[in-house]
């Protein structure tokens, strides 16, 4: 018969997972270790706050993914950006900088960069809640593990997520005295390191501190000047105190910061083709690019000017605990900031093209407070219930310049904030109908208030510049109500099922961005979705199988998307045509509500002991994410050259979303051969494979990319008290290049060209890594 952990029982679960969340001081001494000796073999347990409560990700009826600290480590991932290579449904839309990227779950991403747009992926640190998604791309050391929860998340996690979560849970200080040590080489000068300690202060009181950085040399040749870009720098630091104040009550302060900088991410140019008409003026840009041919594997770059990016984030919260006997009261009170500044070669070539540079930066500090009320009595009856309050600052000012336009320059810098204001009370409740059955019902009540302030100035000569705006503020609002409505049945104490309808919202925003037009400026409408979802979670073979699926159907109305409007085919601006700007002949980044998207499919998620030396695990996302409903979408700068867009727009409705294969699947695993005076050698595998991804909400052939599939390979040696470790591995192996996007180019830059960005990783790359713990 199934019995639900109560809160008596949880102190001993908890103990019984090595390393679990939110350790109590004191906790473990007085209760047993569990499993006992002899106990079979048998998969870990893994806890997960997919709920806000502490519970086994097989018992939660949310589709989640928990990466553990041991599985990023095996990986060999040190950023947040390369979780995409362990969950299948988790994509990452790589921008030229840390503002511009994004993740994307079950095809659903941010599909813009206005500094007056929510994610719709929400990332998270620790039960902190991060505005902007470029925030939540740290150093992976000292992670307790990360949780992806796939889906609209609404009635829990601070401002309502409509694609789904990406929660990052740093380690906790420790009863003991411990730590750990890492150092890393990777071919073509890159090396990292860090390190943790962690331990008491006093009877009551400990302290945990990490710190890693790391240094990438160029890797990109420039034909240019013969130089090479594309390396970074980048360090963090992370601090940590609990105090364990009485019995009761728990207290935990932290603080980090992190820094990064790099000459990237440069475009390599990937196709220039001639159209028929065309050919002397694509002959003339491809003559002054040489060396550099443009092609699907082209790596080298010919500009004259380097690219770079500047990010640093900071910030410090507390979490207050407090055990109020039958239920606990959490308090999470957070202040972050956050700063990008970058610059791109916008016209990928070693020329000036029309004399046009650009440059921008951005900061942002927000204050976060949630309150919420978790039930530990017994009883039918369970419930978390919380109010969440959030206010931020984006504040961003950016410069173009003309050098040469009909013999004189010319220049405009635009300087625009906006505040974002957001508060829920929300509520999830679970009633045990019987042993085996849940209800699981909630709601969140949300109201959204945004104001700006936009100021455009505007000198020298005004041909293709945008016009002077003085000093103008505005703002909208709005709320929404939203629920989730769930119904498990726990068929046995191996097993699970359920179904789900939940409901999604993302506030209104305002496409403040450079070329911003107050006085035509209209609000973007919230973005609401509605997903089905039918789940099975089970654990087999005495505990050495488990299995997660899930089948789900979403719909998304209002879907907020940005992209490149050329209004030069649409010399009218028809009055039904909201996309046209006519005092903008140069065209711009627009946002809109695009109309409906729908996206569903199957996941699927398995780990297996095959033997006490062999453990295999794997996922698969056969995923359909499709524009329903775009009759007035936005032509690429190929499709406007090749004149595939009369009227300057298209439809787009049956299209793909962008950033989404229809299939992805990863493959992973680990072999231990036992040596002799205490060592063993551990044999990885991993191996990731994936459909053709369309990277354009414009549907242009040409950002297509064909599928691929790459694999990765790294044998250890490690002594069998787990406390030093030495590997050595491979990425990449088979040498498999594939980009991690592909963009047109405006016609009047590169006509008819593309340019694809990528990483290290796109060419076989081996590494050594050594690990002292203590």
């Amino acid at each position: 018969m199934f019995q639900r952990p109560t809160h008596q029982t949880r102190p001993r679960l908890l103990c019984a997972i090595h390393q679990a969340s939110h350790y109590v001081f004191g906790l473990c001494a007085a209760t047993a270790i569990a499993p006992a000796l002899g106990q079979s073999l048998a998969l870990e347990e893994v806890i997960v706050t997919a709920t806000k409560r502490e519970a086994s990700m097989q018992d939660v009826s949310v589709a989640v993914t928990a990466l553990t600290d041991s599985a990023i480590e095996e990986a060999q991932i040190t950023s947040a950006e390369d979780l995409t290579r362990l969950v299948p449904s988790l994509n990452l839309q790589k921008g030229t900088n840390a503002r511009q990227s994004s993740f994307v779950i079950r095809g659903i991403g941010t599909q813009s960069f206005s500094s007056a747009v929510e994610p719709s992926v929400s990332t998270m640190v620790d039960g902190v809640v991060m505005g902007r998604s470029g925030q939540a791309f740290m150093q992976l050391l000292d992670i307790q593990r990360v949780e992806v929860l796939r889906g609209p998340q609404g009635t829990l996690f601070g401002k309502n997520a409509t694609a789904g979560v990406v929660h990052i849970i740093t380690k906790d200080p420790t009863e003991e005295h411990s730590g750990e040590v890492m150092a890393g080489v990777v071919e073509q000068g890159e090396y990292r390191g860090g390190f943790s300690i962690a331990g008491p202060l006093s009877d009551t009181l400990g302290y945990r501190l990490t710190a890693s950085g790391g240094s990438m040399d160029d890797y990109v040749d420039n034909a240019f000047d013969g130089g090479q870009l594309n390396g970074s720098d980048d360090w963090t630091v992370r601090g940590k105190l609990r105090w364990a104040a009485t019995d009761t009550l728990e207290i935990k302060l932290s603080g980090d910061y992190g820094k990064r900088s790099c000459n990237c991410t440069v475009r390599a140019i990937r196709s220039l083709d001639p159209v028929p008409g065309s050919e002397a003026t694509t002959d003339a840009v491809l003559e002054g690019l040489l060396p550099v041919v443009p092609g699907d594997d082209n790596q080298t770059v010919n500009i004259n000017k380097d690219p770079f990016s500047d990010w640093a984030s900071w910030g410090g919260a507390m979490e207050v605990n407090w055990d109020l006997s039958s239920h606990t009261l959490t308090s999470i009170t957070a202040y972050r900031g956050y700063e990008v500044d970058g610059y791109t070669d916008d016209d990928d070539q070693p020329i000036d093209a029309l004399g046009f540079n650009q440059y921008g930066g951005s900061e942002q500090t927000q204050f976060t407070q949630e309150l919420r009320l978790t039930s530990t009595f017994d009883g039918p009856f369970s419930y978390v219930a919380g109010l969440f309050y959030f206010d931020q600052t984006v504040e961003r000012q950016f410069e173009r310049q003309f050098e040469f336009i009909a013999g004189m320059p010319g220049s405009a810098l635009a300087d625009f904030s906006v505040d974002t204001d957001n508060w829920a009370a929300f509520g999830e409740a679970t009633w045990f109908i019987s042993d085996n059955w849940r209800l699981i019902a909630g709601a969140r009540y949300t109201e959204d208030e945004l104001n700006y302030n936009f100021r455009r100035t505007t000198e020298g000569f005004p041909l293709a510049l945008p016009s002077t705006v003085d000093p103008t503020s505005g703002g909208v609002d709005a709320d929404d109500l939203s629920g989730k409505l769930a119904l498990q049945w726990d068929y046995s104490d191996r097993g699970m099922t359920y179904l789900s309808y939940t409901q999604g919202y993302k506030g209104p925003a305002l496409d403040i961005i450079f070329e911003t037009r107050p006085d035509t400026l209209e609000k973007i409408e919230p973005e609401t979705s509605e997903a089905w979802e039918l789940g099975w979670k089970t654990t087999l073979w005495d505990s050495r199988l488990q299995i997660n699926a899930a089948l789900f159907h979403a719909t998304y109305e209002e879907f907020q998307a940005q992209a490149f409007f050329d209004p030069d085919g649409v010399p009218n601006c028809p009055d039904d045509n909201p996309n046209c700007d006519p005092d903008n002949a140069a065209g711009s980044y627009q946002l809109i509500n695009a109309g409906e998207v729908v996206t569903q499919g199957l996941e699927l998620d398995f780990t297996a002991l095959l033997s006490e030396r062999l453990r295999v695990s794997g996922g698969l996302a056969l995923i359909d994410a499709t524009i329903e409903d775009y009759p007035g979408g936005p032509c690429s700068g190929g499709q406007s050259f090749r004149g595939e867009c009369p009227g300057g727009l298209q439809d787009l409705s049956g299209g793909d979303l962008p950033f989404s294969p229809d299939w992805k699947v990863n493959l992973a695993a680990a072999y231990t051969i036992p040596l002799q005076h205490g060592f063993d050698v551990v044999l990885r595998g991993m191996l990731r494979s994936q459909d053709e991804v369309q990277f354009s909400m414009t549907q242009d052939e040409n950002t297509l990319l064909d599928g691929y599939t790459v694999a990765d390979a790294s044998i250890a040696l490690q002594d069998q008290g787990g406390r030093w470790e030495a590997t050595v591995y491979v990425k990449n192996v088979t040498d498999e290049f594939y980009p991690l996007g592909i963009g047109s180019q405006h016609q009047s830059i590169l006509p008819n060209g593309y340019v694809q960005t990528f990483d290290k990783t796109a060419n076989r790359t081996w590494g050594l890594e050594m690990r002292y713990r203590w």
